[in-house]
């Protein structure tokens, strides 16, 4: 009888692909914008309005984490550590359970508070930077960290 497949088994599956073409993908994205910086165009957003929309500095939380920055990371955009570190701690365990043929059970579960929480930082960070620029006019990420 084969064994049903549950919801993190489909994630771990979704977490190999994204890492095998996760690094690639960055890899010729950091390239690209080496050579021809003038193709970075920007948040299209905050050109317009100066406000900043839930994604701006995540890019820049990419890159300092990915060079063990992880404090600058998280002042860039919060939700890239989160998110890092739940994706990290995830595919960790879920590795460790597979390679141990199943005798170690303690592969992290999904639960979709995982996903809310990423929510209510998206929601804070936004707030915090915007309601700082318009109250204080100070540019949070236009600040060297």
């Amino acid at each position: 009888m084969k064994k049903q497949k549950t919801p993190e088994d489909e994630l771990y599956m979704v977490g190999i692909a994204l890492f095998i073409l996760g690094i690639p993908c960055l890899v010729a994205y950091h390239k690209l914008m080496t050579h021809f910086p003038e193709l970075h165009m920007g948040c299209v957003l905050h050109a317009l309005t100066g406000y900043y929309c839930p994604g701006c500095g995540g890019t820049r939380a990419v890159y300092a984490l990915l060079r063990g920055q992880i404090l600058r990371s998280f002042c860039y955009h919060p939700v890239v550590p989160y998110g890092a570190g739940v994706y990290l701690y995830f595919m960790l365990t879920h590795t460790i359970q597979r390679l141990s043929g199943g005798r170690w059970q303690h592969g992290m579960k999904y639960h979709p508070a995982y996903l809310w929480v990423a929510l209510v930082i998206l929601v804070v960070n936004v707030l915090v930077k915007n309601l700082v620029l318009l109250l204080f006019q100070v540019d949070l990420l236009a600040i060297p960290v």
